[in-house]
């Protein structure tokens, strides 16, 4: 018989395996997690016709000569490579990325596929709908923890079971406490009054004659030259906040009279007073004696000032030797007035006089809180030092809006007064300030101070009206108490509503809290406290008035009482509470209490969790689907509906958390498609039906020659 025969035969027979691989591959070209299979030949055994012989004497050896007995199948392998995900949006279906399987069970033993399509079965278990078989993993306990340590078992979402209520332990506040939240009254200015320059004036706060404040401010430096055979001679003048016009007009005597300038000689330097000159009083008169002074200038140091400043001190070029009192002066200086000047000896905010003439009558109005204020007697106006004075002006007016003597705030200031020269509180110096209690309910508004004319003739008192019109700096308002109120529970899931005051102070960042109840609760401990803020707005303390570190209540229904936590956030911390100058918006964010909730819906996370989303709002893990990996998953064996089961050579299942102990991550809501490609198939298909054919025509070819064989006996 001729070898060829059954070689073709072997090719014909594993050619036809070949190809029921390739068709079974074809068919499951849909089946979800199918993994595709391949085919492998290899040689028969080959029949030896003679050996190889080693070459002797110089001659070569030959090979050894053999005929191959046809061929057999090598092996038939899957390909485990990862196929494409579909999206299909159901919760259930789950697919991997990456090498590892699903384990699921039958009840008897564990299998492993990468067919995700899972349902729920009555149980609430996840099973594949073709075999009935479930999911495999930990399940999580009441608390939703899930113990690295436990059994791995069948995946069951309890739909039915209910999330136990849970007691409020801690409430935590946030957001800003505004700054500016005490209660303040109004404070209400007019524009500044001024009188002529007085020796004890201080310098900082001096006008010239139109009023223009010179802007000398402590530590500038003012220098005083002159010039002596054409040599300038300075001296510098340092200003403090105590600085006097006399002492002014002493420094510039001292110079003057000063071995480089007036040669040691008594030039004198004196403020004009009302004795020397009606016209000129407010003025520093300088006369030499019998050395003339040239060039005579006083210069500051403080840029914005320095023209005001020279030109208010200015005086001729050349003060002659011998000059009289009065012959030379400097420009008439202003001061902001005192409570005890009168009216005839004062000037507008520009240095004009006032207006007013004898008989002329000083009306009061306005409003408080609301209502219209006493509107107390009118002052006759009397000229004179023995007239009407500014201190009458105010008390007047501080008994027409009923004011006591001073505003009650922490600064303690007067309710009424005339704002003196250096003040830093953005209001004029010399003007008259009126501060009102705090709260609104005192409120002043409508400030009206008018002289009325005699006579209705010149001069009339337009300067004096127009200079009390007054500017609001600060309009009354009520303490800012904030609330903030939010629902915590007790440990059976009943509601109560707590609320939260903050009450502010009146030492800066020091706040008052407390808490209530809206129903028949009793509060044990804790109820009110303080707060304080740190200079950097965070919360530097919280404390309890009676030593308590909770709020505690009886809910008095039956339950234990609740100690609730109250967090405010700490030192440096700024996601609590923060005072800065904000609007109030402090809020509670957040509780951690919850009535008892029903399971609505599941979701699953690319590490397996199993997440349950309650009625009362809360999550929790329900379970962690597992994972196995190995180390040779092509040697896994077939089972049926795209499962498998270990062998001899897979290796044993290394069962993982996805993404963490495994490499691999779940993909929910996508299903694995088969990893057949159809090209290479069709591909496969042609090359062994090609191989068919041609161990077909041996066959024939065989046979024809069986068949001369057979006709050599003719």
């Amino acid at each position: 018989m001729l070898r060829s025969l059954y070689a073709a035969i072997s090719g014909l027979r594993n050619h036809q395996t070949r190809m029921d691989v390739i068709g079974n591959n074809i068919s499951n070209v849909n089946t979800v997690g199918y993994k595709s299979s391949r085919v492998t030949f290899e040689e028969s055994l080959s029949q030896l016709l003679s050996g190889a012989t080693r070459g002797v004497d110089g001659g070569g050896g030959t090979n050894p000569m053999q005929v191959g007995l046809g061929m057999n199948i090598g092996s038939i392998d899957s390909r485990m490579s990862q196929g494409n995900l579909e999206s299909t949006g159901l919760i259930t279906d789950l697919s991997i990325e990456g090498k590892a399987y699903f384990a699921v069970s039958d009840g008897n033993g564990t299998y492993f596929t990468r067919n995700g399509a899972f349902q729920f079965d009555s149980k609430g278990q996840m099973v594949l709908p073709t075999n009935g078989m479930v999911l495999q993993g930990k399940l999580a306990n009441v608390d939703g923890q899930i113990n690295t340590s436990s059994l791995i078992g069948n995946i069951r979402v309890p739909f039915n079971d209910q999330a136990p209520a849970k007691a409020t332990t801690e409430v935590q506040f946030a957001r800003n406490l505004d700054s500016d939240s005490m209660a303040q009254g109004s404070v209400l200015y007019t524009q500044k009054f001024l009188h002529h320059g007085q020796d004890n004036d201080t310098l900082v706060g001096t006008s010239d004659h139109a009023g223009t404040d010179l802007g000398i401010q402590p530590g500038d430096t003012l220098t005083f030259s002159a010039t002596n055979g054409g040599t300038t001679v300075p001296t510098k003048f340092i200003v403090t906040d105590t600085t006097k016009l006399s002492d002014v007009a002493a420094a510039m005597q001292a110079f003057l009279r000063s071995a480089g300038v007036g040669a040691g000689l008594g030039t004198k330097v004196e403020m004009v007073t009302t004795a020397d000159s009606a016209t000129q009083r407010g003025s520093l008169t300088i006369y030499g004696n019998t050395v003339p002074i040239n060039n005579f200038q006083v210069t500051s140091s403080r840029p914005v000032s320095g023209p005001l400043v020279t030109k208010a001190f200015s005086v001729p070029t050349t003060i002659a030797a011998g000059a009289t009192k009065l012959a030379v002066t400097t420009d008439t200086l202003r001061a902001p007035a005192n409570n005890g000047d009168s009216l005839s000896d004062l000037y507008d905010n520009s240095g004009n006089d006032l207006g007013l003439e004898p008989g002329d009558l000083i009306s009061f109005g306005g409003s408080i809180g609301g209502n219209p204020a006493l509107n107390a007697t009118p002052i006759t106006y009397v000229a004179g030092a023995g007239g009407t004075k500014m201190s009458d002006i105010l008390a007047k007016i501080k008994d027409n809006f009923k004011l006591p003597d001073r505003d009650g705030t922490v600064q303690d200031n007067p309710s009424v007064s005339l704002n003196a020269a250096g003040s830093d509180d953005n209001i004029p110096d010399g003007s008259i300030v009126i501060r009102g209690q705090p709260e609104s309910a005192f409120a002043i508004r409508d400030v009206s101070v008018r002289a009325t004319d005699a006579n209705n003739a010149k001069p009339s008192p337009n300067a004096f009206n127009s200079n009390m019109n007054s500017s609001t700096l600060k309009d009354a308002k009520d303490t800012q108490i904030a609330e903030s109120s939010i629902t915590v529970y007790d440990n059976i899931g009943k509601e109560h509503t707590a609320t939260m005051r903050f009450i502010p102070t009146d030492q800066p960042s020091q706040w008052l809290w407390d808490m209530k109840l809206s129903g028949q609760e009793n509060i044990v401990k804790g109820q009110k406290g303080k707060l304080a803020f740190g200079p950097d707005g965070s919360v530097s303390s919280f404390t309890f008035d009676d030593g308590s570190s909770t709020l505690e209540f009886d809910p008095r229904n039956g339950a234990p009482d609740v100690a609730l936590h109250l967090g405010t956030g700490g030192p440096h911390d700024f996601t609590g509470l923060t005072q800065f100058r904000s609007a109030t918006t402090a809020t509670a964010v957040s509780q951690d209490g919850y009535t008892m909730g029903r399971l609505r819906e599941i979701s699953i996370g690319e590490d397996g969790i199993v997440s349950g989303s309650f009625t009362n709002g809360t999550n929790k893990k329900l379970a962690q689907i597992m994972v196995a990996d190995f180390t040779n998953p092509g040697g896994l064996q077939k089972v049926k509906d795209s499962v498998y089961t270990t062998s001899s050579n897979s290796g044993d299942p290394i069962y993982g958390t996805a993404g963490a102990q495994s490499s691999s991550v779940i993909k929910p809501g996508a299903l694995e498609l088969s990893n057949v490609e159809l090209a290479q198939e069709f591909t496969d298909m042609i090359t062994t039906q090609r191989g068919y054919q041609a161990n077909a025509r041996v066959i024939t070819v065989s046979d024809s020659l069986l068949e001369e064989l057979v006709n050599l006996k003719r």
